[in-house]
């Protein structure tokens, strides 16, 4: 079912691209046909752009969806994963970026190893995402007073029980 779905995309994706394979297209001409396809197909030209060359390295197979793999538990170390996280709970307002800049730094890591991506990855599940440690930094206030301007700029008003008026 899976291989038939992904046969089936590639199939529409190449009729998509078909009319922008041919080389006798000339550059005005293929970007009058890139901007036709865009319309109809709703895709963008960076989209469509991106088809073509997949089609041209890597052939049909190359128009398949490639299904998004997990990520391994290998693919960053316990021990900078740890090195990681104490980075963050240092400076919860530290980016993922940042922390990685610093291992770098250290050389606990060469550079270009670690991606960003992973990394949040790897900081959410183990609960030191940005927004996670957002809730920590939080005074934990449940209601705070607010006032506007000037007067009669916001009415507000509260009722549990209302009879009605006869």
């Amino acid at each position: 079912m899976e291989r038939e779905k992904s046969e089936a995309i590639a199939t529409e994706r190449m009729q998509l691209i078909a009319p922008l394979l041919g080389s006798h297209v000339d550059q005005a001409e293929r970007q009058q046909i890139m901007a036709t396809i865009c319309t109809q197909s709703g895709l963008s030209d960076r989209t469509v752009r991106r088809y073509v060359a997949r089609y041209q390295a890597e052939g049909f197979e190359g128009l398949k969806p490639r299904g998004r793999s997990s990520i391994p538990s290998n693919a960053i170390p316990e021990e900078i994963l740890n090195a990681a996280i104490q980075l963050r709970r240092e400076a919860p307002h530290r980016s993922v970026r940042q922390i990685i800049q610093v291992l770098e730094w250290e050389h606990r890591v060469s550079p270009g190893t670690i991606k960003r991506s992973t990394l949040q990855e790897r900081l959410a599940a183990a609960g030191y995402s940005t927004r996670q440690m957002r809730l920590y930094r939080s005074g934990g206030v449940a209601a705070r007073r607010f006032q506007r301007r000037h007067r009669n700029e916001l009415w507000q008003s509260d009722i549990k029980y209302g009879t009605p008026s006869e």
